[in-house]
């Protein structure tokens, strides 16, 4: 895969406004689950030609016709300002990262430590286990906070205060027992999906599980850029990001139901592949994908997990927030 689009900013900029503009109308098409910018798919292999990236549940064909699937057709290029820009329609499907199978497998990611730290199961009590995200600050008092996604610590049936507990109720099911704090604040939407919560009772290291480093900043990712994530259930995985400016269409089910979510994409490292084929997998919903340089993590956030592709493909994307915009939302920064 080529490192970088070729595009240059003011057309890379037109486009991101165009996503903005024009997503919800894509995505009222049942078939359509997201809409980004990546690097065209020529004869199996990505290149760095840009273009406007579609995904769709399933792909038009011959047994399969567009009326069957309630869909429509996408055009092979769209004329934004004085740009003709051409269309990419890729088949995959997108599901959140905290939905539990049993799991018997003995791991410390999955125990209630103290202190607590980024990589380990977390939940809010009524739910299921996602991943504790990092150590993050108030904007205004300095308390620390513990981040992670909104359907990780909020969730369709929570609300401001609840308990949340490590390691989440699946791994552990002594709630009473495994209180780490409450929610405080929470944010569902094109910003992205994100919570935090108070930390009571147990103390706290900021180094990342598994990757010996912590967060020092956070950056917006562009296409190319190399990452790597540790996460309650697949633990250490590598990526790069394959897809930029995402809005992606997400069914969180119940009251909630389906929301846009801005994002970006990020598909398997060719360097460093999983031996499943997974780079995320159900419970490492809330997770950080750090900046990765030679397979080692930078204490750069790029994003914050938060859904991975259902399809069967040989290889799996997954979902990232951008850092900027949970941040901004839920009012926090990285030091005191």
């Amino acid at each position: 895969m080529q490192n970088k689009l070729n595009i240059n900013k003011e057309a890379l900029k037109s486009l991101k406004t165009y996503i903005r503009s024009h997503a919800s109308f894509f995505l009222k098409d049942h078939n359509i689950s997201s809409i980004g910018i990546g690097g065209k798919i020529k004869d199996g292999e990505r290149t760095n030609q840009a273009c406007l990236q579609f995904t769709v549940d399933k792909k038009s064909g011959p047994e399969v016709s567009l009326e069957s699937l309630n869909s429509v057709a996408i055009p092979p290029s769209i004329k934004i300002g004085d740009l003709l820009i051409p269309t990419d329609i890729l088949e995959r499907k997108y599901n959140l990262s905290y939905q539990l199978v049993e799991d018997v497998t003995v791991n410390k990611r999955k125990t209630k430590l103290d202190p607590i730290l980024p990589g380990i199961s977390i939940s809010n009590y009524k739910d299921c286990a996602g991943t504790l995200g990092c150590i993050v600050y108030d904007l205004y008092n300095n308390a620390p906070y513990i981040l992670s996604n909104w359907h990780v610590l909020h969730g369709d049936n929570g609300e401001i205060g609840d308990n949340i507990v490590q390691p989440g109720p699946p791994d552990d099911n002594r709630v009473s027992q495994n209180k780490t704090g409450k929610l405080v604040r929470s944010y569902l939407g094109i910003a992205g999906d994100c919570a935090i919560s108070t930390i009571e009772g147990r103390g706290y290291v900021e180094d990342i599980y598994a990757l010996n480093t912590r967060v020092e900043n956070i950056c917006e990712v562009e296409f190319g850029d190399k990452v790597i994530k540790s996460s309650r259930t697949t633990n250490v995985t590598h990526g790069v990001v394959v897809r930029i400016n995402v809005i992606s269409k997400i069914n969180y089910s119940g009251n909630t139901g389906i929301k846009e979510i801005g994002c970006f994409e990020i598909g398997v490292d060719e360097l460093y592949k999983p031996a499943n084929g997974e780079i995320s997998l159900p419970g490492d919903s809330g997770a950080l994908w750090m900046i990765a340089e030679e397979g080692k993590a930078l204490p750069i956030m790029a994003g914050l997990h938060f859904a991975g592709e259902t399809n069967d493909n040989p290889y799996e994307h997954a979902l990232a927030c951008y850092p900027k915009s949970v941040f901004e939302k839920l009012e926090i920064k990285l030091k005191r």
